[in-house]
């Protein structure tokens, strides 16, 4: 009987020396895997922000978690390391201030993990433009015509009939009010 006892003691400690082990070498068993992604193009403006989502394995946003977020430059001098939460969309976003200097840098965001979700991070190479400065068109007789419109793109005004090349290498005709016809 003391040997029986002698053999149950020994196995319970080696399911317990097991079971420790378990819990320290995988300490997210039993938590969500979490997904972090950087959801903003690689090219940025000064002014603009880096939008940063974060949910679960099944697209649900997790919200009122804590996302570090850290802009290294081309030398590795982080120009930018802040702490954002996500709202209820599970949506933070970091603001590139408009003195930023121009250049490439490496976005870094990390979610820590908590109790029911596991650590994750995006990496995300990216380029910071000169903001780019939009002119007010004066309002002149000329802009107010019903079959013209100002063309940001092209920096005039643009009356119906024009014909331009668009930029999948077909022409269009202008109809007005923003309305285009290819005409081949």
């Amino acid at each position: 009987m003391d040997r029986n006892k002698m053999i149950m003691m020994a196995l319970i400690a080696v399911i317990a020396i097991i079971l420790i082990g378990v819990a320290v070498v995988m300490p997210g068993f039993g938590k969500e895997k979490s997904n972090v992604t950087i959801k903003s193009n690689d090219t940025i403006s000064q002014g603009e922000s880096i939008e940063i989502e974060l949910t679960d394995v099944n697209g649900t946003p997790i919200e009122n978690e804590t996302v570090n977020v850290t802009l290294t430059d081309d030398n590795g001098t982080e120009e930018v390391n802040v702490e954002v939460v996500t709202d209820n969309a599970g949506v933070a976003e970091v603001e590139i201030d408009d003195k930023q200097e121009t250049g490439n840098y490496t976005v870094e965001c990390t979610f820590e993990g908590n109790d029911n979700f596991t650590e994750d991070t995006e990496t995300q190479e990216i380029e910071i433009v000169e903001e780019e400065v939009v002119e007010d068109v004066p309002d002149t007789s000329e802009n107010t015509d019903d079959g013209a419109f100002y063309s940001a793109q092209e920096g005039r005004v643009i009356y119906t009939g024009e014909i331009h090349e668009g930029p999948d290498g077909h022409r269009y005709r202008h109809l007005g009010y923003n309305e285009w016809e290819m005409v081949d």
